[in-house]
């Protein structure tokens, strides 16, 4: 394991990096392996089996896969954690070498990995195949509507809008338009995924961490005086004093164990709607990325069961005829 140390903001432009306690150091670690155990996980599980949950859906809404989408979310989340792995805890490393993390980088990274995997946790948080169609359709028309706004060029835009119009008439005997609105915000997808079955997340919990992140990824200046500890210095002008501020290390805990957290849960959650055995897959991701790195005595590799992630034992019920 390197060692990390985090960068000191002064008022002027001056780094002065401090070591980063053990604990933190060891928890930034541990989540640095868990996205590469998340991400051999999910290059693990293939097809979805017959009789499966992700092959239930498709027999009932046989155009884009649901689990084809599931899979993309977890893989956008799991890159961002991936970045990290590889600043943090790299698989090759000369003894002496020092890791400098920055502040808003760490949340940003984190911040990312919530909103993608979020967006799969939530498309499977439910027992009825038509319920999960439903929330597949509203993911997608948010898509193509992010999309559209995207090009410049006319043309492009309605080549995006027709291909929205087909989609609404593919469900339009079962949805009506309204009923597959695409969420409002990424606010309102975390929350609902936090209050998926077994996944101990609090969605008051994780709303206050996504706002900390949201800021220090879009610069606002709030989450300088809340997610660091500020040292005031001399008076420089009268009122105004020179500070030092050093990073909260256990705040960048926090939300990069909460990115984690909700990716793990999709991936596990992804291997089971796809029928696969969890707790083999799992194993063999988890000895695969063991295999490869070098761990301190006191660390270790996360599990489902290390995250407090408990799978929801039930399958989507079948529609009847």
């Amino acid at each position: 394991m390197a060692n990390l140390s985090v960068s000191v903001a002064m008022v002027r432009p001056v780094s002065i990096p401090f070591r980063v306690d053990e604990t933190n150091s060891q928890a930034w670690t541990a989540v640095a392996h868990s996205a590469r155990v998340d991400h051999r996980a999910v290059t693990l599980v293939g097809d979805p089996l017959g009789g499966s949950n992700f092959a239930d859906v498709a027999r009932l809404y046989p155009y884009e896969k649901v689990s084809d989408r599931v899979r993309a979310y977890l893989m956008a989340g799991i890159e961002h954690m991936l970045t990290w792995a590889d600043l943090t805890a790299p698989l090759k490393f000369h003894e002496e070498q020092v890791t400098n993390v920055m502040l808003r980088p760490a949340y940003t990274l984190a911040r990312a990995t919530i909103e993608a995997s979020a967006q799969a946790v939530w498309l499977m948080d439910t027992l009825d195949p038509i319920e999960c169609i439903r929330r597949h359709v509203s993911l997608m028309r948010w898509d193509l509507q992010e999309h559209r706004k995207s090009k410049i060029d006319q043309a492009e835009k309605d080549v995006i809008k027709a291909r929205e119009t087909e989609l609404l008439r593919r469900v339009s005997q079962v949805f009506k338009p309204e009923d597959i609105k695409p969420p409002n915000t990424y606010l309102e997808v975390i929350r609902s995924a936090c209050t998926a079955r077994g996944l101990s997340l609090d969605a008051d919990s994780v709303e206050r961490i996504w706002r900390a992140a949201s800021g220090a990824a879009h610069g606002k200046y709030w989450p300088t005086l809340d997610l660091q500890h500020i040292q005031v210095g001399d008076e420089y002008e009268p009122g105004h004093h020179r500070t030092v501020q050093l990073p909260d290390a256990s705040a960048i805990t926090e939300v990069l164990e909460a990115a984690n957290t909700m990716s793990q849960y999709g991936v596990a959650l992804y291997a089971q709607y796809a029928g696969a055995d969890v707790a083999a897959v799992l194993g063999e991701a988890t000895a695969w990325v063991a295999e490869r790195v070098q761990l301190k005595p006191a660390a270790q590799l996360n599990s489902t069961e290390s995250a407090g992630i408990c799978l929801p034992g039930a399958n989507i019920t079948r529609p009847k005829g």
